[in-house]
């Protein structure tokens, strides 16, 4: 029917619920150890004095070869060709993690994920950018990863 708006689906609101329930119990984003090299919000530039940058997600270093893992079960909602490199967003209910700076993906869209599940592998840099966002607000996702 035309006339019909979109409803969120019980099933989103579930998955909300089980996302918001495991704050703090998430797992991190990168496979291996790691390193984070700039936080979530306003971050000043070593050597720069005064200069700030802002940082929309965790941005994070990992070990040659490192890997994106999903942190929640969910389904690939987009993904992004930024000429050279990938990012990958996976809707958790009203819930998206978003994972940047990918050198390949191995899901795609509309995939259904799951927790600790392979997206892509992370380029010669070995860093990559992880989001949080609810619906389309910019969450700091330190609080939601396990320590």
């Amino acid at each position: 029917d035309l006339h019909s708006f979109p409803t969120r689906r019980s099933s989103d609101l579930e998955i909300s619920g089980s996302f918001a329930g495991n704050k703090g119990r998430l797992p991190m984003p990168i496979t291996g150890a790691y390193q984070v090299v700039r936080s979530f919000g306003s971050n000043i530039v070593e050597g720069l004095g005064n200069v700030r940058l802002s940082s929309k997600g965790l941005h994070l270093k990992g070990q040659p070869g490192a890997k994106a893992r999903c942190v929640f079960d969910g389904v690939v909602s987009k993904i992004y060709s930024t000429g050279n490199s990938y990012i990958v967003m996976v809707r958790h209910g009203k819930y998206i993690s978003v994972y940047c700076d990918l050198a390949a993906v191995s899901v795609a869209a509309g995939q259904k994920v799951t927790t600790n599940q392979t997206l892509g592998s992370l380029g010669s840099s070995n860093t990559m950018q992880f989001q949080l966002r609810n619906w389309t607000e910019l969450l700091d996702p330190r609080p939601w990863l396990r320590r």
